[in-house]
């Protein structure tokens, strides 16, 4: 019956999900409620394209698998945290979203989830303590709900904040928004960065003057601070 239904039902219902669950998540200090209409947003998005794997969302340990990966990179405490939440849901329905939402016209909604997703984490990181290496092993990850989570957790807690994993992020970002939550980062830490990394940040966004063309005003304050 399902699949008889408009496909652009859905879609429009899904996306007005999604932005009222971001905007009132990001509005209040409990979001758990929210967050699941952000994902049922974000199922109903893709339900048209890939209805028969909609089931993995349905089932309670459907992000059991992110925390397993977390674990396997070796970030056991990390995926232990995520895993009494529902970031660690959260985190794969992203995934699922950012894999099978290639249409430009999907692309606000996922900038919409995966800065939502960052602004969790960081969040996260500012209630519970977090090991900068298992934080440096995700974002090595190909993942880009590993990094984005990475990246959130490091935003939230500077400690955690690696010269590395931001230069990367801003030098080759695997998701729609993860250039811009680089530069953020950048701009964030760079008292906390070394030299060299500053360095290389600064020389980046010099080199790509194109790609840098939609985030000015972050460059702008960015290439204005000291490198030494």
């Amino acid at each position: 019956m399902l699949r008889r239904w408009p496909a652009v039902l859905l879609v429009t219902i899904g996306v007005a999900l999604i932005g009222i669950g971001v905007e009132r998540v990001l509005a209040t200090a409990s979001g758990a409620g929210l967050v699941t209409i952000v994902i049922v947003g974000a199922v109903l998005v893709v339900t048209p394209f890939v209805l028969a794997r909609i089931e993995r969302f349905t089932t309670p340990g459907a992000a059991l698998q992110l925390t397993r990966d977390m674990a396997g990179l070796g970030a056991p405490r990390a995926a232990h945290i995520f895993e009494r939440t529902d970031l660690a849901r959260f985190a794969d329905s992203f995934s699922f979203i950012h894999r099978e939402l290639d249409d430009d016209r999907y692309h606000d909604a996922k900038v919409g989830l995966q800065d939502l997703l960052v602004d969790r984490a960081a969040a996260m990181a500012r209630k519970e303590k977090f090991d900068a290496a298992e934080v440096r092993a995700l974002a090595a990850n190909d993942s880009p709900a590993m990094r984005a989570l990475a990246l959130g957790l490091m935003k939230g807690d500077s400690e955690l904040a690696d010269g590395g994993t931001v230069l990367a992020a801003i030098a080759d970002p695997r998701s729609v928004s993860e250039q811009r939550q680089g530069l953020e980062l950048a701009k964030l830490c760079w008292p906390h960065l070394t030299t060299s990394y500053r360095s290389a940040i600064r020389s980046v966004i010099e080199a790509n003057p194109a790609v840098m063309s939609g985030h000015q005003a972050l460059v702008q304050e960015i290439l204005a601070l000291p490198v030494t």
